[in-house]
């Protein structure tokens, strides 16, 4: 893979500040956020979390508004016995797909395919599922017999929108994101497909995960300020804020998008992977490290020539340090750097996507966002955007995903 290029035709987005590209960008470009603390209740006891929750959990106004068959629309109303997980990938994926300006006369449908990032993206349904039917089991609603299957929104798109090529869910934690980005781009690289939708549903949590994640120490504690809690790279962080997101690519092949005459927000120029030979949940600089080379390498780059990092910068003390030194080291120091988790959070499975589609944003309006509560940087070897937005242009950008399980990702992107 040398200087490959795979388009991005289409995006959707939702977040706890804004839901849609384009409402998106304003919110990001004034340093938005919208934190709160999430109580929960357990055996009796309350527990308390940090927590950004989606911006509005009522899609259907918003799917009517996209300029999109009304079949389709129609359609996507009667899906009513799906997850909340499921229906926010959906209407991410209803975004792109209008955006993309995609249908079947102009896309042979066998030539297009669904990959979904994540796995285990349901465990709030599970959980009320299980407090509704425990004492009543015979009467459970038989959709739950196949909606549980993170494969539903691959199903509820292929049935919406007749998408006849192959799909599939594909987990790599917090990387799950840019893992999908990835496998779009071998997809279409491999020339059996012109169009791959990558779509990242929102990884709805229980408070079950809410607790192991809190007790692993990933987690930030509440605090009497929701707003001051989430502070990657800032000397105080304590933990990353789990942020509700979801987000969808529209990946094309360079022939398909030139032959619809189709432009672009921008190209996935390269992308790097690798692991750590590590289960636990401790991050590796060294394995970062490597990820940013080899992407770097596959876009046919030189570090020199990357003027901005999107981080990965969750906001845990070990994550922080560890991706500062990665970055350092693949020969980026003095790059522009920003947290897009210090406004929305982390999204967890989502978040690779969300922060790809918000870095074409950033690039294609000439911008990069602040970075919130960046206060004391734990680094000043980088150039980091806090305070404010600041007007960039931006020609090549890296965007990077870790997860545990030791799994490290970065991708290079460029503007159109």
């Amino acid at each position: 893979m040398s200087g490959m290029s795979v388009r991005v035709t289409g995006m959707g987005i939702a977040t706890p500040v804004a839901t849609g590209c384009r409402s998106y960008t304003a919110a990001i470009s004034k340093g938005e956020t919208r934190f709160s603390i999430l109580s929960m209740e357990s055996g009796g006891e309350i527990f308390r979390f940090p927590f950004s929750g989606l911006e509005t959990n009522s899609f259907q106004p918003l799917t009517e508004t996209l300029q999109l068959d009304g079949d389709i629309i129609r359609k996507a109303k009667q899906f009513r016995h799906i997850s909340h997980s499921t229906r926010t990938g959906l209407y991410c994926a209803l975004e792109a797909w209008s955006d993309a300006g995609l249908n079947g006369d102009n896309t042979d449908l066998s030539r297009v395919a669904v990959i979904s990032c994540g796995s285990n993206t349901q465990h709030a349904m599970y959980k009320d599922i299980m407090d509704n039917y425990h004492d009543k089991l015979r009467f459970i609603n038989p959709a739950y017999g196949f909606g549980f299957f993170d494969t539903d929104i691959v199903g509820v798109l292929s049935e919406l929108l007749k998408i006849r090529g192959e799909g599939y869910c594909i987990g790599a934690a917090s990387a799950s994101g840019n893992m999908g980005i990835i496998n779009g781009c071998r997809l279409l690289l491999g020339g059996e497909y012109d169009v791959v939708l990558v779509v990242a549903p929102l990884m709805d949590l229980s408070v079950f995960e809410y607790q192991a994640i809190a007790a692993l120490g990933a987690m930030a504690p509440a605090a009497d300020v929701p707003s001051a809690i989430c502070r990657p790279f800032d000397r105080m962080h304590n933990g990353f804020v789990y942020g509700q997101s979801a987000g969808c690519m529209i990946l094309e092949s360079e022939t398909h998008a030139a032959a619809r005459n189709r432009g672009a927000y921008g190209t996935i120029r390269g992308y790097g992977v690798c692991m750590d030979a590590n289960r636990n949940p401790n991050p590796s600089a060294a394995g970062e490290k490597t990820a940013i080379i080899k992407a770097i390498a596959a876009a046919n780059l030189t570090p020199a020539q990357i003027s901005y990092v999107n981080t990965h910068g969750t906001g845990s003390k070990a994550g922080d340090l560890a991706e500062v030194e990665a970055i350092l080291g693949a020969g980026l120091a003095g790059v522009r750097a920003n947290s897009t988790k210090s406004l929305i959070g982390h999204g967890l499975s989502a978040a690779g996507v969300v922060e790809a589609i918000t870095t074409l944003l950033q690039m294609n309006g000439g911008f990069l966002h602040p970075t919130s509560n960046l206060d004391t940087p734990v680094s000043n070897e980088i150039d980091w955007v806090r305070g404010t937005m600041i007007e960039a242009g931006i020609e090549y950008a890296v965007s990077n995903g870790f997860g545990f399980g030791g799994i490290n990702t970065a991708i290079v992107l460029s503007k159109d």
